[in-house]
This record gives C-alpha cells, sequence and structure tokens, in this order.
C-alpha cells in the first residue's frame, strides 16, 4: 500500500506575549510533542526520558520520510487577518494528510483551500485548546472541506482521534499508529510485566513512555502505574474549561489514557 505523506502547519513555539488587538497561537504542543514524537525525538532526545528513548529505539517510529513539509506561523498575530494569504509564503507540497496544530482561524480557512488545491485527502486539526476552534468555525471548516472533497476531524484532544467513515484518516492512524491509545501486555507466570505491545499511541507520544515504565509492573498495579507515568509526561492540551463540553482537554486526555490502561490490564497475555 502506497504510503501516506504528511504535510504539518503550526504555530512557532515562542514566549512572545499578544498586544492589544493581538492574540497567541501556541505551538508548544507541536514543537515539544508532536513532531518529536513523528521523528522519535532523533533531534531532540531531552523531551524523551531515557528509559522511554530506549523502549522506543526498538520500534519502527521514525516517520521522518513521510513528512513532505512543515509550515510555521507567527504564535502572536492580529485577532482578525484580512488577507491570509500573505501569511503562506512557500508553495504548498504534495501531499495526503494536512494536520493543523494551534493556526489562526483565518489562515486555516485560507490554508484548507490551498492544501486541496495541492492534492490533499484529508485535514486533521487538533482541538488542544477551547480557543483554538469554536464549534461555529468546525462547522464551517466542516462545509469547506465538503466542498473540496476532504475528509475531515477536530479530535477533542488529539488522543481522542479514532477511526471511523474516512478512509485516509483511518489509513492515517495504522501507517503512523497515532490516535487513541492501545496496547497490551505481555506477563510472566507471575503476572509481571515483560513487555507492552503498542498499537497506538496518543500523537504526543506519552503512551511509549508510559509503556517503557510498566516493565517490571505486576499486572494488579498497572492502572495505578500507568496512571503516575502518564502525568510524569507532561500534557499539554489545555487546562481550560471547553464550554461545548464543560470539562477540559487536558482533563478528557487523563481518562483516556487511564482507560487505556484499563484496557490493558484486563487484555494481558501470559507469555508462554
Amino acid at each position: 500500500m502506497k504510503r501516506l505523506k504528511l504535510f504539518i502547519a503550526a504555530s512557532k513555539d515562542t514566549s512572545d506575549t499578544p498586544g492589544f488587538f493581538q492574540i497567541k497561537y501556541g505551538g508548544e504542543f507541536a514543537a515539544r510533542k508532536f513532531l518529536p514524537h513523528l521523528t522519535n525525538f532523533k533531534h531532540s532526545p531531552n523531551l524523551c526520558t531515557k528509559s522511554c528513548y530506549d523502549f522506543r529505539h526498538k520500534l519502527d517510529l521514525d516517520f521522518s520520510e513521510d513528512i513532505v513539509g512543515i509550515m510555521l506561523f507567527p504564535s502572536v498575530l492580529p485577532e482578525l487577518i484580512d488577507d491570509a494569504n500573505l501569511y503562506i509564503k512557500e508553495p504548498i507540497p504534495v501531499h495526503d494528510i494536512c494536520i493543523a496544530v494551534g493556526v489562526h482561524p483565518d489562515i486555516l480557512i485560507e490554508l484548507i483551500k490551498q492544501v486541496a488545491d495541492a492534492g490533499c485527502k484529508a485535514i486533521i486539526v487538533p482541538r488542544e485548546d477551547p480557543d483554538w476552534l469554536t464549534t461555529s468555525l468546525v462547522n464551517k471548516i466542516k462545509g469547506l472541506c465538503e466542498d473540496k472533497g476532504l475528509e475531515w476531524a477536530f479530535p477533542r484532544p488529539f488522543c481522542s482521534l479514532s477511526k471511523g467513515n474516512f478512509k485516509y484518516i483511518n489509513d492515517f492512524i495504522d501507517q503512523f499508529k497515532i490516535g487513541k491509545p492501545k496496547y497490551s501486555l505481555v506477563v510472566d507466570e507471575k503476572g509481571n510485566v515483560i513487555d507492552v505491545n503498542v498499537k497506538y499511541s496518543s500523537p504526543c507520544g506519552a503512551t511509549y513512555h508510559v509503556a517503557a515504565g510498566l516493565i517490571g509492573v505486576n499486572r494488579e498495579n498497572v492502572v495505578d502505574t500507568a496512571n503516575k507515568l502518564w502525568h510524569t509526561y507532561p500534557c499539554l492540551s489545555s487546562s481550560h474549561m471547553d464550554p461545548d463540553i464543560n470539562d477540559s482537554p487536558m482533563h478528557l486526555a487523563a481518562y483516556i489514557n487511564l482507560y487505556a490502561a484499563k484496557d490493558a490490564q484486563k487484555n494481558s497475555e501470559e507469555d508462554r
């Protein structure tokens, strides 16, 4: 099967602060979590613990060759942008999946129009922060995607991304092993974990951090240990309340990873 090619758009990771009539879209998630995870932390090993780094590098998790382009935008921008095309200064490379992380809404609309012309098949726009996307904007983008023949996903947060009716997004989840975390345990005759098979990792890479830390843990203690491990791999989803769901993306992420640990504990297999 032909490998999918990614084009990633994100805000820069800067310490700039917005002034009057300006707004900031943080690039922390893309720069410190998502991109390092996609490239197996080869450019930033200090962002991953040694045990996690060693665990990951036994696996084929470097997708650098599948990333055809990364476009970064200023983190601080005017609240309203009249001509968003001025910020898209480079040609959009041919690709299959566009992932837009923390991109200004006016730029995002223009970007979707241009990626469609570059052969894009699907767009994924994570909702790590309730300020990034309003429900009305999501509905507008869905209509635009339908007009352009694009598949779409707006996971809130990114680690809630699951398979559905869209072929290319399903293929993305399988090829990059990214989405709602799912893993299984291999235990010895005493119930101690001797290996962890990660099927899908959260896009930030936290699942591999948890997996590495579970080696040697007894099956009975897996959920509690996994929960503690997840909290030591700082989640960059927003802790601000999202009025649409009456909860924060970070709280949802904590539950998603907790349930993944419970499923793994329940479905563990003894090594034979």
